[in-house]
């Protein structure tokens, strides 16, 4: 493919472009035809006239030759039409393919093109043209490129449903390459693979015969779906440590440290306080791994592939403390090589894959909010924090430093009153007053808000007393509710409650954690959720008086038509994580149950529900019937779609109709009294 020779490039990585566009469309529209009612009717009756043209033949009766001839004509036109159908979806799925790798060869304006490459090469995984035309071209395209999509083409390793080994041999040499170019972008991934099965080594020695039931069960359900894919990540770690060796070593030690440190039993420190002691354990005796870089740190991605000055693991603090949930994660403190201490949170008994791909989503959305002049010069961005799974069930969070949750906050800590609220409003109801009067009454009475008054705005004067400089902290703040609402709206996530979302002491920025409920899950669970982000009086109290006028309003009207525009981006990057074979984004029953009565026993969430009854179920979801997934899958597509195309209640609106109605329903009392009161609706 000459796409380098001739021309400027510009032009001609437009050209490309527009080509692999149109091509695609096409693509689309004969794939949309295919396994539509019509051409299934089609084939249909092209198959009955067909069986009664051989029958008729058969009685060789003179008088109905006309009729044969005329049934077999019709058949052989309704057959040349399919046919043509097959061919043009062939055609124009080569042609995609072609100038989709032109356009990634020709220059980095569009490497988020990546994504419809790759979707278009999993939807055909068993068409070996696909596979032989990325194989040929694979050593010319950059293998960063590749490093957004590693999660999922990682995830496909080993699979059964790609027979075709040729997808298998392409897919093996795109990940080895840029595991070797890019081994701190990658081999985090792979191991996680490779040690799938280290959490039921752990399990087995837990003292819960339940959970070592639960295990058991896991194991039988899990076997055969796992085993192909860790074996084959193994293979794949063995030729990249002839490469880096001393790296690659080093990795898997820290990685089996960190494992182990997260299935430690430390169920008699439940209710003491901390620091405590390290146990003896192997990530105490970790120093100075030389090459392993900080792992919850972002690692810039250098195009020529030299990652000489990076800050490595030197060591870890001796004490650890406790963050709260049923699971206990541990917090320890990480040395890097620059003698910082940064603090880590190691979950056991916890899938972090969903949270770490929807960190993943919330990366793409910033970098097309970066590319809008309006967006960009606002600073409208989703604050991401680093999410990195260990293995199925265990991994390690970045610590957000200097947050605070909203609850925390707002409420205080329970049999506290260090909350805003019992400090300004004292002779306020509390938090657990209002939830007791809201689960009788089933509605928001005005009795309610009258007697538990909005406070959040004292945070901004308690923190920022210079005045510009509240200024721009409650500037900023606005700007980030704004914007994390309609991102959050648009891929729907749920489960937004006071004490899954922090802000920023320093910068009043958002950050949501606990991300395991996405994609409108949320309206699947007993109590359902009912509205579409987060937007109580306590949240539009700290934007000042201008409430959600103004720089609110502006910036969801801002945010909602870079998503919109982007629609086509946006479709395809949601599209190959749905797709994903080891995500489990779809909540089962038993999940849905334990999200909510969890929060029932106690007034302060905990640090993760969604790990609580994972060790039951998360067997069953990963080998769910791929009809059901697809089935869900294409469900939230849809509705995706109708998002970004505006239709809200099967009604078009403008971006500022649609800003305005979603507002309105985050809003309405009839709808915030409809939510689970854990959700804790009335701050």
């Amino acid at each position: 493919m000459e796409c380098t020779i001739g021309g400027n490039q510009a032009s001609r990585i437009e050209a490309f472009l527009s080509l692999a566009w149109f091509a695609d469309s096409q693509y689309q529209k004969k794939v949309d035809f295919m396994s539509s009612s019509v051409y299934e009717d089609k084939e249909a009756l092209m198959k009955k006239a067909k069986v009664e043209s051989e029958k008729l033949q058969r009685m060789c009766d003179s008088g109905r030759d006309r009729y044969t001839r005329t049934l077999n004509l019709q058949a052989q036109m309704d057959e040349k039409e399919l046919q043509q159908v097959v061919r043009d979806r062939h055609v124009f799925l080569r042609t995609a393919v072609e100038n989709y790798i032109k356009t990634l060869l020709t220059g980095d304006k569009y490497d988020m093109r990546v994504f419809r490459l790759c979707s278009l090469w999993f939807d055909n995984a068993k068409e070996e043209f696909v596979s032989e035309m990325i194989k040929k071209e694979l050593t010319k395209i950059q293998s960063r490129k590749f490093l957004p999509l590693m999660y999922q083409l990682a995830a496909r390793l080993g699979t059964k449903s790609h027979d075709n080994r040729l997808f298998q041999r392409t897919l093996n040499e795109l990940i080895e390459r840029a595991a070797v170019d890019h081994p701190h972008h990658t081999l985090f991934i792979l191991l996680a693979l490779a040690n799938a099965e280290k959490d039921e080594k752990y399990i087995h020695t837990g003292k819960r015969n339940g959970t070592s039931r639960l295990a058991k069960n896991h194991s039988k359900r899990t076997k055969g779906f796992t085993e192909a894919r860790t074996q084959t990540a193994c293979t794949l770690i063995e030729k990249i440590g002839k490469h880096r060796g001393e790296l690659v070593k080093n990795m898997q030690l820290l990685c089996e440290a960190y494992i182990e440190l997260a299935y430690v039993n430390v169920m008699q420190l439940k209710n003491e306080r901390g620091p405590f002691n390290l146990p003896e354990v192997t990530i105490k005796r970790i120093v100075n791994l030389k090459e392993v870089p900080v792992p919850t740190m972002e690692v810039k991605v250098d195009p020529l592939c030299r990652y000489d000055d990076l800050v490595y693991v030197a060591g870890f603090d001796s004490k650890f403390c406790l963050a709260g949930g049923v699971n206990l994660p541990k917090i320890i403190f990480c040395v890097g090589s620059d003698g910082v201490k940064r603090r880590q949170l190691v979950k056991g008994r916890d899938d972090l894959r969903q949270d770490a791909v929807m960190e993943q989503v919330f990366g793409m959305v910033n970098q097309l909010l970066i590319k809008n002049s309006e967006t960009r010069k606002r600073k409208l961005k989703m604050r991401t924090y680093k999410v990195i799974p260990l293995s199925q069930r265990s991994g390690i969070v970045e610590w957000c430093e200097d947050t605070v949750p909203l609850g925390e906050y707002l409420i205080g800590r329970p049999g506290t009153k260090t909350g805003a609220h019992p400090r300004y409003y004292p002779g306020d109801w509390t938090s657990l007053e209002c939830r007791k009067k809201l689960s009788i009454s089933c509605y928001i009475p005005q009795e309610l808000m009258d007697h538990f008054h909005p406070v959040f705005r004292h945070f901004f004067l308690e923190r920022f007393p210079d005045p510009a400089v509240w200024f721009e902290r409650r500037l900023s703040y606005t700007r980030g509710v704004a914007t994390s609402s309609i991102v959050g709206y648009v891929v729907g996530l749920g489960d937004r409650h006071v004490q899954n979302i922090l802000v920023d002491c320093n910068t009043a920025e958002l950050v949501h954690i606990d991300l395991g409920v996405a994609f409108e899950q949320g309206k699947f669970l007993p109590t359902p959720e009912t509205v579409p982000f987060r937007l109580t009086r306590d949240m539009v109290d700290g934007m000042g008086l201008t409430g959600v006028e103004g720089v609110y309003r502006r910036c969801c009207e801002k945010t909602m038509e870079v998503m919109r525009t982007s629609q086509e981006s946006l479709m395809t990057v949601v599209e190959v994580l749905l797709y994903d074979p080891l995500s489990s984004w779809t909540l089962s029953p038993e999940k849905r149950k334990a999200l909510q009565q969890k929060a029932e026993e106690d007034d302060q969430f905990p640090v993760s529900v969604t790990g609580d009854c994972l060790d039951a179920t998360i067997g069953q979801e990963n080998i769910a019937a791929e009809d059901n997934v697809n089935k869900m899958a294409k469900r939230v597509l849809l509705r995706l779609k109708q998002k970004l195309d505006g239709v809200e209640d099967g009604v078009h609106l403008s971006v500022s109709g649609q800003v305005n109605h979603l507002i309105r329903v985050a809003m309405d009392p009839k709808n915030l009294c409809r939510l689970f009161s854990g959700w804790q609706p009335w701050v």
